[in-house]
């Protein structure tokens, strides 16, 4: 009944806002030992349906029914809401935004998807600070905004993260964190978080007495933005913790104490050292279970896989020793996991490909059941390992494209698996692609240079019969011209003779030569001469 012997405060805002219908949902249940506080923000437009609602509801049920504080129920608790938004009928496509804070009266333990927040304030100070799950926050991590920027920045509702969506969602466990009196816890939505920073909050909690001094003044913040941009719906749950539960330490008399201790004491004292080394033993196993648990979620979140496996089995020992179920099946769990990654990784070192794909999808299936623990390794491998099957796949169809006289290709595959073995660092498969580009290109430069050799020679034979036939013309226009000059001389014996029709065909053939050859001077001087042979024909007429 540790409720009893506490006591905690709540009180919440819910509004619409600027909108029509409010889309946030909190709820809260306080049971004798243990107490469930969660906040949903729909990410959907369905307008039949709140998606937060729904989450809500389905998580504390879940609580309800076996209360826990253990990171794997937790996680349970979210992938249970997060299968009931996806198994929603009529084409509904139920997305939420969602956090939720359990307590046993004396430590806290939150979890969360996406960008609803908690906060844990303690002397005037955030203790407590949750990450959102989106791009935004990512670069305000890398210092590229301010928080201030981040509130409004662009990209501050592209979450990566939340229930209801295709992929598996990434839950964000936190370890469990002692409380103290005068504690503040913050359940809030996007709608307050955009409207009211946290330099707002810390000012409005300073000297309130009751959670609803901060929930009306966080409200007039909000509502006082209207004028600049549209207020989201809003929604705000605070909680005074002004006693943590302590175990009650009645007050007993000496008188009473050695009334009961005196006849005891021979019986107790008999077996009080076996006692007291069987606790120190328990005490110790318990302290060394927290320790190797620890350990191996530190090793997890550096990618040491054979040293996480060592931890987490010997963290299974101790909580198979001890009868802790929930601890030794976690502590399985991630330690089949690590295994997993171990074999994997082995494989891809063998450069057997194919079975190292195998084993790290087996991998990754195993990562969604433990909470997306190592996606970021698993993926990185899996895509190193897809990109060696890719070079050996390569390498192949260039030696078929080679084989079938496709050279051209074969050398485009040999050149892309170089440059693809060279970005994975392969350097034997670098290798072997260098080798078969350089001998196919050899190859297809001997076959161009006997081409070109080939070609060189025909054009030599061919500007050799060119010469030998212009040799030949010049030849035969020599003669040509020869002839036309003893034809033109034969005209000149006959017209010396008064031969003058014989002189006349002589000198006609001898012209008709010298216009052929494009002897034009030759050829207009027989025109003379034929005129005289004419006239000398005339003569003869007339006498």
């Amino acid at each position: 009944m540790r409720r009893g012997n506490s006591e905690f405060r709540t009180s919440f805002i819910s509004e619409e806002g600027q909108e029509l219908k409010n889309r946030d949902y909190f709820g809260y249940v306080e049971m004798d030992d243990y107490a469930c506080y969660v906040l949903a923000d729909s990410l959907d437009d369905e307008p039949h349906s709140n998606s937060a609602k729904i989450a809500v509801e389905s998580l504390i049920r879940s609580f309800s029914e076996s209360p826990s504080m253990g990171k794997r129920k937790l996680r349970r608790y979210l992938y249970t809401a997060h299968k009931e938004l996806k198994n929603q009928r009529g084409g509904m496509h139920l997305k939420a935004s969602v956090v939720m804070v359990v307590t046993d009266y004396r430590k806290i333990r939150y979890c969360y998807a996406g960008n609803s927040r908690f906060y844990l304030l303690r002397n005037d100070r955030f203790l407590i600070r949750t990450e959102d799950q989106s791009l935004t926050e990512n670069l305000l991590r890398e210092k590229k905004l301010t928080i201030d920027q981040a509130a409004l920045h662009e990209e501050r509702n592209n979450l990566y993260s939340y229930l209801g969506g295709r992929e598996r969602p990434s839950i964000a466990v936190s370890k469990k964190k002692p409380l103290s009196d005068g504690d503040i816890l913050y359940l809030m939505s996007r709608g307050v978080w955009e409207a009211c920073n946290d330099e707002k909050i810390l000012e409005f909690s300073k000297d309130a007495k009751e959670p609803l001094e901060i929930l009306e003044q966080v409200e007039d913040q909000i509502l006082g933005k209207q004028e600049e941009y549209q207020i989201d719906n809003y929604t705000l749950a605070v909680t005074f913790i002004d006693k943590v539960y302590r175990s009650p330490k009645k007050k007993i008399s000496i008188k009473t104490i050695l009334m009961i201790a005196v006849p005891l004491i021979l019986v107790i004292g008999g077996i009080s050292f076996g006692l007291w080394l069987r606790h120190r033993s328990i005490r110790n196993k318990k302290e060394s279970l927290i320790r190797y648990m620890e350990s191996g979620e530190e090793y997890l979140r550096y990618d040491n896989y054979v040293r996480a496996s060592e931890e987490y089995a010997e963290a299974k020992k101790l909580a198979d020793s001890l009868k802790k179920g929930e601890e030794s099946e976690e502590a399985g769990q991630y330690l089949k996991l690590s295994e997993q990654i171990q074999i994997a990784d082995e494989a891809l070192r063998e450069k057997d490909y194919p079975k190292a794909q195998e084993f790290y999808l087996t991998a990754r299936d195993m990562s969604e059941e433990a909470g997306n623990v190592g996606r970021n390794y698993i993926a990185a491998r899996l895509k190193e390992t897809e990109g060696h099957i890719e070079v050996i796949d390569l390498l192949e169809l260039g030696t078929s494209r080679e084989g079938s006289g496709d050279r051209e290709g074969a050398l485009e595959a040999y050149r892309e698996a170089r440059e693809k073995a060279a970005k994975l660092y392969d350097i034997e498969s670098k290798n072997e692609a260098f080798e078969k580009q350089t001998a196919l290109e050899a190859e297809l430069a001997q076959e161009r240079q006997q081409e070109e050799a080939a070609k060189k020679q025909e054009e030599e034979k061919e500007k050799a019969l060119l010469a030998e036939q212009k040799e030949l013309e010049n030849e035969q226009k020599s003669n040509d011209q020869k002839n036309a000059i003893d034809l033109e001389n034969k005209g000149n014996e006959l017209l010396a003779e008064g031969k003058y029709d014989n002189a006349i065909t002589y000198y006609r053939t001898a012209q008709s030569i010298y216009n052929r050859l494009e002897l034009s001077d030759l050829a207009a001087g027989i025109d003379g001469k034929i005129a005289a042979a004419q006239a000398g024909m005339e003569g003869e007429a007339g006498s």
